[in-house]
């Protein structure tokens, strides 16, 4: 199968369905709770609409990352291991084209919601160019995705799997913090929507090299 099969694959499977299902629920959510109504004039919805896009990617690529970082090489597991018909593919050749398909399944996720940015965008007017606000939310979607199979590997080597589900949460608010203590727009992504951030951008494009040679590396499976 190619990696466009891999990738519609992986975008019909039930966590990315789900995935895919809440973003554009919370999106509806926030675009019909900020649009003017009645004869209000002022149409700030996408100051609301862009950052929750931009967070709920991250977030995503951040969770689906570290559930592959994480994952145990076949060798690892040792001689006795026996895998189940719907166990993940362990071998390594395999796992490098799970993270292809999903990196190409988060960057369809960011072009799935885009409408929803230009909609806002349009209304709103805002100083900030609708290019930057579609390749920041995009950025976010990859390079968090990269910063998750990091995460997912650390967590892996330092045996704190069981953690991952505190861990995610706590990196985004670690960002958050971070930019707020520094006074820069760094990793924060909620603040990186609403203005040019130049740092972040940069961080981003690297994390997303990162996963893209991540995906792109093809290794021989080990016994």
């Amino acid at each position: 199968m190619n990696l466009v099969g891999l990738a519609a694959a992986r975008l019909s499977r039930q966590d990315m369905l789900q995935g895919l299902t809440a973003l554009l629920a919370a999106l509806c959510v926030v675009l019909a709770l900020r649009w003017p109504s009645g004869a209000a004039v002022v149409n700030d919805s996408w100051f609301v609409v862009a950052p929750v896009r931009c967070m709920l990617l991250a977030f995503g690529g951040l969770a689906w990352g570290t559930a592959l970082g994480c994952r145990q090489r076949r060798s690892e597991l040792g001689e006795t291991y026996v895998p189940l018909p719907w166990s993940p593919p362990f071998g390594e050749p395999a796992w490098h084209r799970e993270v292809a398909a999903t990196l190409i399944a988060m960057l369809s996720l960011a072009v799935v919601t885009a409408p929803f940015d230009v909609l806002a965008h349009a209304a709103t007017y805002p100083g900030t160019s609708v290019a930057w606000s579609l390749a920041v939310a995009t950025l976010s979607a990859t390079g968090f995705f990269g910063l998750g199979l990091g995460l997912g590997r650390a967590s892996r080597v330092a045996h704190l799997v069981a953690l991952l589900p505190l861990l995610v949460p706590a990196v985004l608010a670690g960002a958050v913090w971070l930019d707020l203590s520094l006074g820069i727009r760094l990793a924060n992504p909620w603040f990186a929507a609403l203005r040019p951030a130049p740092w972040y951008a940069a961080l981003m494009a690297v994390a997303t090299i990162a996963a893209v040679v991540t995906a792109m590396k093809r290794r021989e499976e080990k016994p």
